[in-house]
């Protein structure tokens, strides 16, 4: 395989949901295959698949969705029950990080948060959602795709680095390499259909309103400059004033009271 023919395979959203569709697969019969100790229970199986890989269960079933009439019919409906399961992905991470807080768990936090926005702000896109939120101006437009993609790149190479440090099995190391995998491959996913979006120019995302955002926090953090200036200005300061000024009086008042006795005793001896 040449180097033309691994950018087409990369650059190929199909080829990339058959080796997700393969990867869930294997990762979900190589962790039963570790869980399930001697005797082969399949409703301990099922049971094992649901509660602990439900996340590449859902994976797989909107993949292969992908590839059936069905699924090519009701896409972007996929799409929305895909973005409420990001949505609660991340809720659930935050959770977890406020729960037990560690590196891997804030890692998670930003994970979900970048795919949760990048997912729901690419294939919106395509769906009169797009128009109906108004996600035209929704700040996140300011990030592009390229910029998405790298940045969750580098989470899970991240993410992977700091899991290899905890993992003390085997089978731990094999099954954070293939999440890693998948998380990047997806990402590509997301990544084509972003670029798909553009060739055909559907719903152009607009530069945003994060300069608008920006000028707007400027603005305010502006005022508030502002108005703590005038209270030192206005309420710190005359005082310093006054106290100076009672202070001045005083003094006066001192020398003027020392005057008139040094007068009074001049008068008293003159009058002796």
């Amino acid at each position: 395989m040449n180097k033309q023919e691994k950018i087409e395979w990369y650059n190929n959203p199909s080829i990339i949901s058959w080796v997700l569709i393969v990867i869930f697969s294997l990762t979900i019969l190589t962790s039963q295959s570790f869980s399930v100790d001697g005797s082969i229970d399949a409703l301990k199986l099922v049971q094992n698949i649901l509660n602990h890989n439900i996340t590449y269960m859902i994976m797989i079933v909107y993949f292969v969705l992908l590839h059936t009439k069905f699924g090519k019919k009701y896409f972007d409906y996929s799409n929305v029950l895909m973005i409420i399961f990001f949505l609660i992905s991340f809720v659930t991470s935050i959770l977890s990080l406020l729960q037990s807080f560690s590196l891997i768990a804030l890692l998670n936090v930003f994970n979900n948060f970048l795919l949760f926005i990048y997912f729901s702000h690419t294939f919106l896109r395509g769906t009169r959602f797009w128009k109906d939120f108004n996600l035209s101006k929704s700040l996140f437009n300011e990030l592009g795709n390229d910029w998405y993609f790298d940045a969750i790149v580098v989470i899970e190479v991240t993410l992977f680095a700091v899991s290899l440090i905890s993992m003390t099995t085997v089978d731990g190391t094999f099954f954070a390499t293939l999440d890693c995998i998948c998380s990047i491959l997806f990402a590509r996913y997301i990544y084509l259909y972003g670029e798909y979006l553009d060739s055909i120019k559907k719903n152009p995302t607009a530069p945003g309103n994060f300069d608008h955002f920006c000028d707007r926090v400027d603005d305010i953090a502006t005022d508030a400059i502002t108005a703590t200036t005038d209270f030192i200005d206005n309420a710190l300061i005359p005082k310093k004033d006054e106290k100076e000024e009672e202070i001045k009086n005083s003094k006066e008042k001192e020398k003027k009271v020392e005057k008139d006795s040094k007068k009074n005793e001049s008068e008293k001896n003159g009058e002796k």
